[in-house]
């Protein structure tokens, strides 16, 4: 049982980090923005030109790495975070999600709004927040089948696709924005607008090399599926992946209700450091430093390794780092499957207990 303890304020958690991690500055951000538009560019078309199809399925995987590069991009920006000034930060949140197709006021509803405001809330959040074994018992035989499905190694692209992009980014509740609604219909035609682009620009470039005696140029179908389909496949399958492992641990507290939620138990307790093997971590613009991002989303990317060091140095036995292997991640998934919410306790689908309880058991409200 893990004894609760006072809390440190918002407050007292955010004088940890330095001052200066929060200042918004052009030069690193426009470089990474620039050149990772530039690598992912790169990528698609050599999808469609390089001969070869090793080249064309290696060309795919780095377009969709790109494109989770230009994502976290995105994300900094869509939190005024990246460069100085909202309105810049807009568009460039705006840019960096087109390859994911992403309308940026959806995904500021979705990720701001929901994720932020209600980490780990059941019923608020849309990242990854578990089932309750009662959940799961009343649930259908397809809805059951369906739940365990994405939380297996090859379901993490789905639980992007079915269970974020078109609930929360492509088709949210047009209630939900009130007066932003003509906002989030320019950027739904803004993202259909890029993808006819890209794909006119990828068909014209195709009959260009064809003249070309290297290249060994797609037509119109291989254009869509390697230019505008594959690539976004692959970083789905990114995205869900980093996705539950952001909030997602033996260690990691998941809430019944917004009265439950707590500032500190949500974004330093719940909220994992990863680092990926031979240090590559910086490959994902630092965004597995997350704890400090969630503690203080105004610190901006290239800023938050340091910001991470100064809270792992306050709170050394509070905040999680983890090696993000494949082994961790399967451990990840056959621990963290429904969630008891009174004891704060992971269960298997039979609901034998997989980790340690929290708490007594309290009751929860239906």
């Amino acid at each position: 049982m893990i004894a609760d303890h006072p809390a440190p304020s918002p407050a007292a958690l955010l004088a940890r980090i330095p001052d200066e991690t929060r200042r918004h500055r052009y030069l690193p951000a426009l470089t990474r923005f620039f050149a990772s538009y530039a690598a992912y560019l790169a990528f698609v078309a050599g999808a469609i030109v390089v001969p070869g199809w090793p080249f064309k399925i290696l060309c795919v995987c780095a377009a969709g790495g790109a494109i989770g590069g230009l994502y976290v991009l995105g994300h900094d920006a869509g939190h005024s975070s990246l460069v100085p000034g909202r309105r810049l930060n807009r568009w460039l949140a705006r840019f960096a999600f087109f390859p994911a197709y992403a309308p940026l006021a959806a995904w500021h509803r979705a990720h701001v709004l929901l994720h932020h405001n209600h980490l780990r809330v059941r019923g608020r959040d849309m990242a990854w927040v578990p089932w309750s074994l009662d959940d799961y018992r009343q649930a259908t035989g397809w809805q059951r089948l369906w739940y365990r499905f994405l939380r297996t190694p090859i379901g993490l692209s789905f639980y992007w696709t079915a269970g974020n992009w078109v609930p929360y980014l492509l088709f949210p509740p047009n209630t939900a924005f009130g007066k932003r609604i003509r906002q989030l219909q320019l950027d739904r035609i803004l993202v259909v607008a890029y993808a006819v682009c890209l794909f006119i620009a990828l068909s014209v470039l195709g009959r260009v090399a064809s003249a070309w005696e290297w290249a060994q140029p797609v037509g119109p179908a291989g254009v869509f599926f390697l230019g505008l389909v594959f690539p976004y496949l692959f970083w789905t399958y990114l995205i869900g992946l980093v996705d539950l492992v952001h909030h997602t641990h033996p260690k990691a507290i998941c809430f019944a209700d917004d009265s439950e939620w707590n500032y500190f138990d949500a974004n330093v307790r719940s909220t994992i450091h990863h680092v990926l093997p031979f240090g590559l971590t910086w490959m994902t613009n630092n965004i597995l430093e997350h704890t400090a991002h969630h503690v203080d989303p105004r610190v901006p990317l290239y800023h938050l390794p340091e910001a991470q060091t100064h809270l792992e140095a306050a709170y050394p036995e509070e905040i999680v780092v983890e090696r993000l292997t494949p082994s961790y991640v399967l451990g990840i998934l056959r621990t963290c499957r429904l969630y008891d919410y009174a004891r704060r306790q992971w269960l298997d689908y039979d609901g034998t207990p997989t980790s340690p309880a929290m708490r007594e058991a309290v009751t929860i409200p239906a």
